[in-house]
């Protein structure tokens, strides 16, 4: 039996158009947000991209704005799916003065920020960014480390980062194979090490990493349990929402 569905909320989405590699506009974000509420989904989080020097920068008041239009949109439309801002950010050399002058959007207006690996380059800075915000007080959760090459050759790094408090949220797509057969194996890696906090589904479209429907959500859960996929999609991502706060 899947856990109550309607509970779940995904931290990790591409559903804010003309912002990023997501949707394009209004109608392809609804039909997005249709696949959500038809599962019965009815809580995430907006994390567009957030890559300086990119077109896709936008900063946290530009992301704040365009959720509120498509929250609008959605409500017009008779969507019944609620959105929170949020941003997926990727790690460059000036992350952290960005965040002292308020350019970044944390998840929710939480306490909790979701960083993006590079897909190529050695983790140690990110790492060590990473700590940086803790240090600060502030809450990091780590994107699908499972799809980053550094991270399949060697945790080690992570696993020490995560016991200083660092979390991890997992592609749901990684544990049915999009991503090929060495990220699913990573994936099965962090699971069996118990350093995984969150799965989210990274959706980008509804061609491109469409959110999961139910067929898939049932693999999911004959892999995780019903507890752990309790604690992935519906525990730990309402601590982010409960601690929402105007920042």
């Amino acid at each position: 039996m899947i856990p109550d569905i309607s509970k779940f909320i995904d931290i990790h989405t591409h559903i804010l158009p003309d912002i990023d590699d997501g949707p394009q506009n209004m109608e392809e974000s609804a039909s997005m947000a249709r696949c959500y509420v038809a599962l019965g989904i009815h809580t995430i989080i907006a994390t567009p991209h957030f890559i300086p020097g990119t077109a896709w920068a936008a900063n946290r008041e530009k992301v704040r704005q365009k959720t509120e239009e498509v929250q609008t949109y959605f409500n017009e439309q008779n969507i019944a799916l609620k959105l929170h801002p949020g941003m997926e950010i990727a790690y460059h050399g000036k992350l952290m003065a960005r965040l002292e002058k308020g350019i970044l959007q944390s998840l929710a207006n939480s306490n909790y920020y979701l960083l993006e690996p590079s897909f190529q380059d050695s983790q140690y800075d990110l790492l060590q960014c990473a700590r940086q915000f803790m240090e600060q007080g502030h809450k990091v959760i780590m994107a699908h480390p499972e799809r980053i090459q550094a991270f399949q050759k060697k945790q080690t790094a992570l696993y020490e980062a995560i016991q200083s408090g660092l979390e991890v949220q997992l592609n749901s797509g990684s544990l049915l194979g999009k991503f090929g057969e060495v990220c699913k194996e990573t994936a099965m890696k962090f699971i069996a090490a118990k350093s995984v906090h969150y799965l989210a589904s990274d959706a980008h479209s509804v061609e491109n990493r469409k959110p999961l429907d139910v067929a898939e959500w049932k693999q999911i859960n004959d892999i995780l349990g019903d507890k752990l996929h309790c604690t992935l999609c519906i525990d730990n991502p309402q601590k982010i929402t409960m601690n929402a706060h105007a920042k």
